[in-house]
């Protein structure tokens, strides 16, 4: 039998089979590092995502307990006016809750 008949010659490949075999080991390898950056890229992102919620959402609770202790003040001096404050303070919140929704629909967006 001669010896260019036969792919391998005593275990070794041949060059162009060498070849082959080393392109699709590199296309392997090049893919896992496309996909461990995408992951990374992934997680940079949600993490800048978190980070900036939770900036948005301590914000809106130090203006949320201004506006509670401003009510507080308020209501001392003009008890009669207390429901009128408490409609201003609750709408308040609910605007800030707005806003952090909607805060929260545009980083899912992104």
């Amino acid at each position: 039998m001669s010896s260019d008949l036969t792919p391998y010659a005593t275990g070794v490949l041949l060059p162009a089979d060498a070849r082959r075999a080393g392109r699709a080991v590199s296309r392997h390898q090049s893919v896992s590092h496309v996909r461990v950056a995408a992951a990374d890229a992934d997680a940079d992102a949600a993490m800048g995502k978190a980070a900036a919620l939770t900036s948005a959402v301590g914000s809106a609770m130090g203006d949320v307990v201004r506006v509670a202790q401003a009510q507080r003040t308020l209501e001392q001096l003009a008890p009669e006016a207390s429901g009128r404050l408490a409609m201003l303070a609750d709408d308040h919140a609910l605007a800030m809750t707005d806003i952090l929704a909607e805060l929260r629909r545009d980083l899912r967006r992104r």
